[in-house]
C-alpha cells in the first residue's frame, strides 16, 4: 500500500520553516521524512508524518497550501548499489521513477529508506516485493 506524502508550499522568505516547524512541534505532528526544494516565490516540502490524519486537518484550518500524494518506502542497505537495483528493477518492468529521496531512521536501529514517486505505485509495490525489496507499510 503507498504512504502519503504532503507536499507543503511556503513562501520562500527568512522565518518561514522554522515557523512551520514550530507548528508541527506545538501539535505534536512528527516528521518522519523531509525534503525541501526551491523556487524563487516558493519552498516545496515533501513530507511523511506522523499522525497524517492530524496533520491534514491542521493544515487546512490554517490555510496551509498543500497536496497528497501516494508514494512508496523500500529499506535500503548501507550499499550504494541497492539504489542501482531498484532502479534497475522497476525499468527493467516499465516502471518509472519520477522522483525519489533517501532518509534514515532510528527505532531500535538505525534504517536507511528511499522515498519514491512512481508512475505506477500499485505495480511498482508488486514488482519489488517480487525481487526481495522491503517496501515499508506504514510509519507508526
Amino acid at each position: 500500500m503507498p504512504l502519503k506524502q504532503i507536499s507543503l508550499f511556503l513562501p520562500n522568505k527568512p522565518g518561514q520553516l522554522a515557523n512551520f516547524f514550530e507548528f508541527l512541534m506545538n501539535n505534536k505532528i512528527y516528521i518522519r521524512s523531509l525534503t525541501v526544494a526551491e523556487t524563487e516565490d516558493y519552498g516545496l516540502l515533501l513530507l511523511l508524518v506522523n499522525p497524517f490524519d492530524k496533520c491534514i486537518a491542521l493544515l487546512e484550518d490554517n490555510d496551509y497550501l498543500h497536496s497528497v500524494t501516494e508514494v512508496i518506502a523500500v529499506k535500503l542497505s548501507d550499499n550504494i548499489t541497492q539504489l542501482y537495483n531498484i532502479a534497475k528493477t522497476l525499468g527493467n518492468h516499465d516502471v518509472n521513477i519520477e522522483y525519489m529521496y533517501t532518509f534514515a531512521e532510528k527505532t531500535s536501529e538505525i534504517s536507511t529508506m528511499t522515498v519514491l514517486r512512481l508512475d505506477d505505485n500499485e505495480k511498482g509495490i508488486s514488482v519489488l516485493k517480487e525481487h526481495g525489496f522491503e517496501v515499508v507499510e506504514d510509519f507508526k
